[in-house]
């Protein structure tokens, strides 16, 4: 098979080439983190559970990438804030980096992540059962209206010729 066959979808048109915008991200920001390297070893020491989250996360929509993400770098954000104020330094950098304060609150905010994707799954399911329940009572008790006002016609379908 020829290059040019290999390079045509099944359709029979010309595949496009798949772009890559991590790679063309990462070479972006690569002098970004020479400025910022001392945020980026506090932002990596408190974002290890994210890290884990997304080595253990195979589902579609990485819902618990995504849920442990956001709450992981909300508990790190005290910790960089403090190191803005403190003129973003490497000693500031390694000092909080190891403070057990900052651990815990981006840690445990991880562990809050973990606890929200674990928990509302079940909580919807409950509320979404609850409604649907109430939904066909109220459909039951306006179809019991219904055949009370027209008769028992209304009440079920004939059986007729199909069109």
């Amino acid at each position: 098979m020829s290059d040019k066959a290999k390079a045509m979808d099944k359709a029979g048109a010309p595949a496009k080439r798949r772009r890559r915008p991590g790679l063309v991200t990462a070479v972006l920001m690569l002098p970004a983190l020479g400025f910022l390297l001392p945020s980026c070893m506090v932002l990596l020491s408190g974002m290890v559970p994210t890290l884990v989250a997304c080595l253990v996360d195979r589902t579609r929509g990485r819902h618990l990438t995504v849920t442990v993400a956001l709450m992981n770098f909300c508990g790190t954000l005290p910790a960089l804030a403090e190191l803005w104020s403190l003129g973003q330094s490497f000693e500031a950098a390694r000092v909080l980096a190891f403070h057990p304060f900052h651990w815990l609150a981006s840690y445990g905010a991880a562990g809050l992540g973990w606890i929200i994707y674990l928990a509302i799954p079940p909580v919807l399911a409950v509320y979404y059962a609850r409604a649907t329940h109430t939904r066909i009572e109220a459909l039951r008790r306006e179809q019991a209206a219904l055949v009370e006002a027209w008769g028992e016609d209304v009440a079920e379908p004939k059986a007729g010729p199909k069109a």
